[in-house]
Formats: structure tokens, sequence, C-alpha cells
């Protein structure tokens, strides 16, 4: 343990002392933080706008003044979605955005009541068939559910500001769905339109009309977003006292569950984007703390001073795995907050993009893996510049592993990104991933894999320095 010890001191003692790992060093940390800095200052303003809510359904209404109450019974719904809603509405109109409350029973979530597109109360967890009540007294409206119409439970009481003159009874909708898909140099997010259907019976109005019309089916306009292909229209087939009624889209929004705006950016990943290029400087660092060495035949002085070779490569491997991490962190550390305001100046904002803290569980893990992954990096080029000897030749093949495949593979073909992202070394860079975006590898075994290389390349290095003369 004490030749051990002494090895270590007289290797952090070259490090130190030696002006190019110096350099090295402080450009990773550099290069790293100055390109975040750069990136996030060059965000345009309105690149990720997103509508903060969404009002989309089908709706079979009639006008009602002052206080009233409708009662249904969802006699079935189909679960076209997790989120698929099909209840009772009561709304200011049909303009998007105007105040609304309602009571509805979902597929996977039981019983809800939400209102004014950011409150959502839960209650029972049953699905269809359920009893649904609506009551409004001025202000206030409350929400119950039944199983059997006579005994009710409370689901809860909201106020909302709605006019003497509303719109109210029966709606359903159905979210999209949004699926991810890896293209070359990333992924793309689509979204899937989902069409809703459920029937209600026994549907009972109280309270004064306003305006003597009986109930009419129609779509609920939204406002403008980044869906594509239309929301398909609803219908609305009656036969006496039962409704059968499809409709697509979501009334929610910001707040809740149901709401999706498909912001298809991680954020944190684009926090610590610079690092892809600041690797470079570690691969050049963790080959000159070797090649430099055999280059100036200082290799040989170290060999007597300590013969055990083993031990020689362990104390390079501890002095600059530690000091790349130590250096990781504190790059990683500072682009995260550096980057972080110039996101959010350039749009990256809720709902799309809620703000994420640095002390965030999947966001420290992102920035504390980064510096792990480039002292995995450094391990990886310093097993490498045993193995080859010259500097040129050492970097040349790293950058190629390491660097060459996030640049080349993606124009290739979405195939041979995949498998370039699960079997290279950059699978580490997956650690920085918080977003679940069909990832073809998980932040972890990412890692892994990336550890897998420096482990071979040292060991290869430890059997070399034992068969090869200095």
């Amino acid at each position: 343990m004490t030749s051990f010890l002494r090895v270590l001191r007289g290797e952090w003692t070259k490090f130190r002392s030696v002006r190019s790992t110096a350099l090295c060093l402080l450009a990773a940390v550099a290069v790293t933080v100055l390109l975040e800095l750069l990136g996030t200052s060059a965000g345009s303003t309105d690149a990720n706008e997103q509508p903060r809510y969404s009002d989309q359904a089908y709706f079979v209404h009639k006008p009602l003044a002052g206080d009233s109450s409708v009662v249904a019974r969802v006699v079935s719904q189909q679960s076209s979605h997790e989120w698929a809603k099909a209840g009772l509405l009561v709304k200011a109109g049909i303009t998007p955005g105007s105040p609304y409350a309602a009571v509805l029973v979902t597929p996977d979530h039981g019983v809800r009541m939400q209102a004014m597109f950011d409150t959502d109360l839960a209650g029972p967890p049953d699905r269809a068939p359920q009893w649904l009540k609506l009551t409004r007294v001025g202000s206030s409206i409350t929400g119950y559910a039944s199983a059997n119409g006579q005994d009710w439970h409370e689901v809860g009481t909201l106020s909302v500001a709605l006019p003497r003159d509303v719109e109210i009874g029966l709606f359903v909708a159905s979210p999209p769905s949004y699926v991810s898909t890896r293209t070359g140099g990333g992924m793309s997010i689509g979204i899937r339109n989902t069409v809703g259907a459920a029937i209600f019976d026994d549907v009972r109005v109280t309270g004064a009309l306003a305006g003597g019309r009986d109930w009419i089916g129609q779509n609920i306009s939204t406002l403008p977003s980044k869906e594509t292909g239309g929301v398909p229209i609803g219908d609305l087939s009656r036969s006496g006292d039962t409704f059968n009624v499809t409709g697509s889209g979501d009334i929610s929004g910001y707040g809740i569950a149901s709401w999706h705006s498909p912001g298809d950016d991680d954020v944190v990943l684009l926090s610590l984007f610079g690092v892809r290029v600041g690797v470079i400087a570690v691969i050049a660092l963790g080959v000159l703390f070797m090649t430099a060495e055999y280059r100036t035949g200082l290799i040989r002085t170290t060999f007597i001073a300590g013969p055990r070779r083993g031990q020689v490569l362990a104390a390079k491997a501890v002095v600059l795995g530690g000091t790349v991490f130590v250096a990781g962190l504190i790059a990683s550390v500072a682009s995260f907050l550096i980057a972080q305001p110039g996101l959010h100046s350039g749009g990256y904002n809720p709902p799309a993009y809620p703000h994420v803290s640095l002390l965030d569980g999947e966001s420290l893990r992102a920035v504390v893996g980064t510096a792990v992954f480039l002292a995995l990096i450094a391990l990886f080029s310093l097993g490498i510049a045993v193995l080859r000897r010259r500097t040129v030749g050492a970097i040349v093949f790293v950058v190629a592993l390491v660097v060459v495949p996030q640049l080349v593979v993606p124009v290739i073909s979405p195939d041979a990104d995949i498998w370039a992202t699960r079997l290279t070394p950059i699978a580490g860079l997956a650690v920085q991933q918080t977003v679940d975006a069909g990832q073809v590898i998980g932040p972890w075994a990412g890692l892994g894999v990336l550890c897998g290389y420096a482990v071979i390349a040292l060991g290869l290095a430890r059997w070399q320095l034992g068969r090869r003369d200095a």
C-alpha cells in the first residue's frame, strides 16, 4: 500500500507539472462551457411556443339560464385512450378557452372533476357504467358520481366565473397519442389522433331554458397547435333518451394529467451539449498523459522508480480519472446553470418545457453522469495510448470511435444510428437523457457500455505493459 501511494504521488506530481495536460484540462472545461453559452444565446424566442391548453371535444348541449343541473348515466365508454373522457359539461360557450367545469369518467383513471384547464379532482376509481350529476348554484359548480343513480358521491365543488346564460350537456373527448420515432440525428414526435365513443341514457336537465332550443351536437373548436392532420369530427346518434356520442381531442391544460403539449426537446441534454466537443480535449489529455513519457523516454525512469507496472498504470488511472471527473463536474454544473436562462429566453418554457432544477433527480444524474462519462473517456484514451504508444495515432483512433459516429452515422441511416448509439463509446452519452422519447439505450446501460470499453482498454494495456519493453 505504501509503495502504491508513493507511485500515486509521483504520477500526480507529473500530471500537474506537465503543461500539455493542464492545457488540455482547461480546454475541455472552457470549450464545454463556451459552446453552451454561445448555443443558448443564439436561440429564437418563438421557436418553442406551445399552446397552453386544448379545447376540443364533441359537445351535445342546450342553453340554460341561472341555477341548473344535468344528470345522465354513462352506459358504456370505448377505451380509445387512458384519458378518454365522457361526461357532463357546463361551459360559457363554445368559443375556445371559455370558462367551463365538467364531471367525467375515464377508462383508466376513474371519475374526475375538471375545470378551467388547470384543475383536476379525483373521484371514485370506477369506470363506466357510471351515473354523473353536475349542478350549478351561482358560481359554484358541484360534481357527483353514483354507481346506481341513488347514492351520490360528491367529487368536488369548484368556483367558476360563468355568465347567467351557459351551455350545458354531454361531451366526449379522446386525447391524441404521441409516438416517438428515431430518425437520423435524433427523435421525432408523431401525433396520432384517437376517437372516443360513449353511450348516455336517462339524461335529465333542470333549469330555465335560455332561448328554448333543444339538444344540439357540435364540435368545440380549438386553438392552433402543433397537431397535424386535423382532429376527427365527432358525431351524435340519438334514439329517444339514448345518446351515442363520438369525439376527439381534449379539454385540458397545464396542471391536468391528460394534457400533453408535444415539446420533444430534452432541455437538460441541451444544457450539456457542449461536452460533445469538449470531449476531444479530454481524449487528447488521456493520450498525452501516457505518450508524452514514451516520447521523452521518461517512461523508463518511471518503471525503474516503480517496477510494478500494474501499479504505475493504476496510479495513472486514478490521477487521470479523478482529475477529469472533478473538472468535468465543474464544467457540467457551469454549463447547466449558464444554459437554463438562455433556454428560457429562447422559448423553452412551461407548459411544453417545465423549468428544471440542478437538484432534480434526473437533472443531477445527467450532470454528474456527464462528469463520469468524461472520466471514462479519459481512461479509455489512456488504455489506447499504452497500446499504440504514438500520440497522433492514439488520438485519431479514439476520436474515430467517440466523435465521428456522432457526426457521420446519423446521416447514413436511422438503423445505423441506433446500433452506433448502443455499441460504441457514445452510448455513455445516454446518461444525459431525461426525456423518455424512445431512447435506444437507457442512461445507466449506456454508461455501462462505455465502462466496458474503458475496462477492456486498461486490461489490454496492463497485459501489454507486462510483455513489452518500455
